[in-house]
């Protein structure tokens, strides 16, 4: 059974076989971003580090886009799951350490827009954002049972969390040239932590959020 559904040397047949390959082309994909930005990579890499052939792994997906939204919807379905077994979720403390304690999930999430999405066709696309709207939705809802603000409300944080995890990630993880060329005075002043930039900005999200006249300002109007 090893041999079969890590080594590649032979083709999965039982759709539990099939899963189970599925899984371990995902786990050494998320490897491999862990350690490479995303534009270094390659479904060639993927396939030697999952021990398949390239015309293997392209039974299971076309594209690498298409293979790191699978890894992204995986990360955010932990997310929701792991944010709804520590709610409530009252503050912008506690939704920090929840997006912290899942550095992949943010590691996609800044790309998601610019690089992971743009391989969709549009049945997929929908699809995708059908999926991404009823996990959002989940997370709006422990917000709201944790505040008491309307949903829309609570839907709109969420999205301007988002916003704010995409652009404190880039911010804080430069290409490496860049990254070098801040090493050094006076352009220190540039270098930033992604945790302590991330915790920040969602205090401040969620100072406005709270001190809001309900309804205005994040709500989502008709």
């Amino acid at each position: 059974m090893k041999s079969r559904l890590c080594g590649g040397k032979q083709r999965a047949r039982t759709q539990a076989e099939k899963l189970a390959r599925e899984q371990h082309i995902l786990d050494a994909a998320a490897e491999l971003f862990v350690s490479r930005r995303y534009d270094q990579l390659t479904l060639a890499d993927v396939a030697s580090a999952s021990g398949l052939t390239k015309a293997a792994l392209y039974r299971y997906f076309r594209s690498k886009e298409l293979l790191f939204i699978r890894i992204y919807q995986r990360e955010l379905k932990d997310l929701v799951q792991d944010a709804q077994s520590r709610a409530p979720l009252a503050n912008a403390v506690d939704f920090t350490d929840l997006l912290i304690g899942h550095p992949l999930f943010c590691g996609l999430t800044a790309i998601l827009h610019m690089a992971l999405e743009t391989g969709l066709s549009e049945e997929e696309a929908r699809e995708f954002k059908l999926f991404l709207l009823d996990q959002l939705q989940q997370l709006s809802a422990l917000i709201q049972a944790a505040t008491g603000r309307h949903e829309n409300d609570c839907f709109q944080f969420i999205m301007q969390c988002q916003q704010a995890l995409i652009g404190c990630w880039h911010m804080t993880h430069p290409p490496e040239a860049a990254r070098k060329a801040i090493e050094r005075a006076p352009l220190t002043v540039f270098k930033m932590d992604f945790e302590q930039t991330l915790r920040s900005h969602l205090s401040a999200l969620n100072s406005a959020f709270l001190n809001q006249t309900p309804r205005q300002g994040f709500g989502l109007h008709s």
